[in-house]
């Protein structure tokens, strides 16, 4: 009895001895799981700050790309050259068979008071100045009216034109008078028989007065007979 007794407590003793060794290591258990906490801890914190720091320079980096973005030159589009295509008016061809009426009446009514030239576009009626004017002078001489009134009814019988009256002369120079030049004479000579036809009912729009003076001669002027047939008046017909 005495052995199993004294084996009991001895059994107890060295249970407890046991039990009291494996308690007092348990707390390493406890500081290493501490220490684990803080570490975690700590890298936590570390990737928090370091994200922290990165963001101020990536929103640098965005504010730099973005003003360098801004300041980057754009190429300008030069705009490409239109061409422009000017339509030229055409020009209407003369009616044919207005200038052969206007050819024939002409010669039928004028005998040689009044010249036809034919041109390009239209017809061009030549008067001499001597039918018309006293040398020098610009106007009208009574029997001129007469031959200007049967041309300018003979116009209208064939048809609508539009007529330039052109002021011609000889290349000697003016001496003394109302003109200064020959350009002045022939202007005031043209525009005296514009005057004319415009009482005789043509339109205006359809009129228009000009000087050439000595610039388009037709003769040679060293002779008299060249000089008299420089100094005309034309009519620039142009049948609408």
């Amino acid at each position: 009895m005495v052995s199993q007794s004294s084996d009991g407590p001895l059994n107890d003793i060295s249970w407890y001895q046991w039990e009291s060794d494996n308690t007092d290591a348990n707390w390493l258990l406890t500081y290493v799981d501490v220490l684990s906490v803080i570490l975690a801890m700590l890298v936590v914190l570390l990737g928090q700050m370091a994200v922290r720091q990165m963001q101020p320079i990536e929103e640098q980096n965005q504010i730099a790309s973005t003003y360098s973005q801004l300041e980057t030159p754009v190429p300008a589009t030069i705009p490409q050259p239109t061409e422009v295509v000017e339509e030229t008016p055409s020009q209407s061809q003369p009616d044919n068979s207005a200038v052969t009426r206007l050819t024939a009446a002409i010669e039928q009514r004028f005998d040689d008071e009044v010249k036809v030239v034919q041109r390009e576009l239209g017809v061009s009626l030549e008067i001499a100045d001597v039918i018309l004017f006293h040398s020098g002078k610009a106007e009208l001489l009574p029997e001129a009216q007469p031959v200007l009134s049967r041309l300018a009814m003979t116009l209208q019988e064939i048809g609508e034109a539009d007529i330039a009256v052109e002021g011609h002369t000889d290349d000697r120079p003016i001496l003394g008078g109302p003109f200064q030049s020959n350009w002045e004479l022939a202007a005031a000579r043209a525009n005296a028989v514009t005057r004319f036809l415009l009482d005789q009912g043509f339109s205006p729009k359809h009129l228009r007065s000009v000087s050439y003076a000595d610039s388009q001669p037709v003769a040679d002027n060293s002779n008299a007979g060249g000089r008299a047939e420089n100094r005309r008046v034309n009519l620039r017909v142009d049948f609408l």
